[in-house]
């Protein structure tokens, strides 16, 4: 069972946080998070479970398949006979995909209406969102220096959340060619460290021959979950980098029993990239960079990340597996956890919890259709929601079919 909300000064009130009598000099904004002590302790967390998957072609389109799922497939050996390999190799020509067209929750909205005329049945759940948008939320009380905005909208019972692209475009650092080219290097280690499929249906020549092809960030494979914490019953999206040695097949499924059940989610792997461990510096930094890691695999299901260890220049030497539900400890009792890695993972999710049952009590169920604004500002102590006029961001053909389609 989920604890009652928690804040250390804030008492919780009907969903509101509400200011006690000896800080009423600091009146936090109208409906807000204070974000230093929002927290549902021991929350219940549901198991992910995968409803649906869908894809991205190399020319954008969206198809409701595994078709771009990609398999890991490379060895240290590999790494290491080649003396490193150039993760800078074909930068020139990458493929990059304009992340200035705003694709909202598209991608996803469509997916579940395809399941839900396969299924007949309504995807349940109360917050629907892509998966990055919950690693923000649940990194916010370590991660404070980056201000962002989200649009709200309840429709059919459920409450549907994007991060607004017209404020993340106009807020983001300008990016030089350095952070440019170190971007590329997570792309190139994606494409050299999978194949298109399970390595006994590929050639020799498709192996081989995969670092020498262009790198493009334009096709992806997404999987939908169903999830929750505490009281808050969540559906979220997020892209999956490759699977591990094969996804199972549904039809195998089909009787449901949960001893027999293989869920796709555990043949899941998270690829990233990070420059060789030198100091006792870089390791608290990618002990913080782990935090991230460990967010967005727990959160979907995934079970392991693998990384890429470069050097400075770009050139992959080393790989290394990391559990999923293991990096906590590792951090944890890791000597250079003090005094620079601050992160706890507990703590962190003791505040998701409140975070989504305040997101879920606070914007009034009576408004659909209303876009509500949830605003955090760099550095700051509250997660504020508001009132809009702006207009839904919901795929019409997903409002069209839930609104001919009532489902319970």
């Amino acid at each position: 069972m989920a604890g009652r909300p928690h804040f250390q000064s804030t008492p919780w009130t009907n969903g509101i946080p509400q200011v006690s009598s000896h800080t009423q000099r600091q009146q936090p904004p109208a409906l807000s998070l204070p974000i230093s002590s929002a927290r549902i302790h021991g929350p219940a967390m549901r198991q992910p479970r995968e409803v649906a998957s869908f894809s991205y072609d190399k020319f954008r389109n969206l198809h409701f398949d595994d078709s771009s799922l990609s398999y890991f497939y490379l060895l240290q050996d590999d790494v290491s006979a080649s003396g490193g390999i150039d993760l800078s190799a074909g930068y020139n020509v990458f493929k990059k995909r304009d992340d200035t067209i705003d694709e909202h929750l598209d991608g996803m909205l469509l997916s579940l209406v395809s399941l839900e005329k396969n299924t007949g049945k309504k995807t349940t759940g109360d917050i629907i969102t892509w998966r990055g948008i919950v690693t923000k939320l649940l990194c916010l009380p370590y991660s404070k220096n980056d201000g962002f905005e989200l649009n709200a909208v309840w429709f059919d019972g459920q409450l549907f959340i994007e991060e607004d692209l017209p404020y993340k475009l106009a807020t983001q650092r300008p990016s030089d060619q350095r952070s440019e080219l170190m971007s590329y290097w997570g792309y190139k280690f994606e494409q050299i460290a999978t194949i298109p499929k399970q390595w006994n249906e590929c050639s020799r020549q498709e192996i081989e021959s995969r670092g020498q092809k262009s790198v493009s960030n334009v096709a992806q494979y997404c999987s939908v979950v169903k999830t929750g914490l505490g009281d808050v019953r969540l559906v979220i999206a997020g892209e999956v980098d490759c699977v591990w040695d094969y996804k199972p097949d549904p039809k195998d499924n089909v009787d449901n029993d949960p001893k027999l059940f293989d869920n796709p989610l555990d043949h899941y792997v998270e690829l990233k990239t990070n420059r060789v461990i030198q100091s006792d510096r870089d390791a608290s930094t990618f002990e913080n960079k782990l935090f991230k890691v460990w967010a967005q695999s727990f959160l979907l299901g995934v079970p392991k990340a693998i990384i890429g260890f470069r050097t400075e220049q770009g050139y992959l030497q080393t790989l290394e597996e990391f559990e999923t539900q293991k990096i906590p400890g590792i951090v944890k009792k890791s000597k250079y956890s003090n005094p620079y890695t601050t992160w706890d993972g507990v703590d962190a999710l003791a505040f998701l919890a409140a975070c989504l049952q305040w997101l879920k009590t606070t914007i009034p169920r009576a408004d659909e259709n209303v876009v509500w604004k949830i605003r955090y500002l760099p550095r700051s102590d509250y997660l504020t929601a508001s009132k809009t006029a702006q207009q839904s961001f919901l795929h019409p053909e997903f409002v069209k079919w839930r609104s001919e389609h009532r489902m319970k």
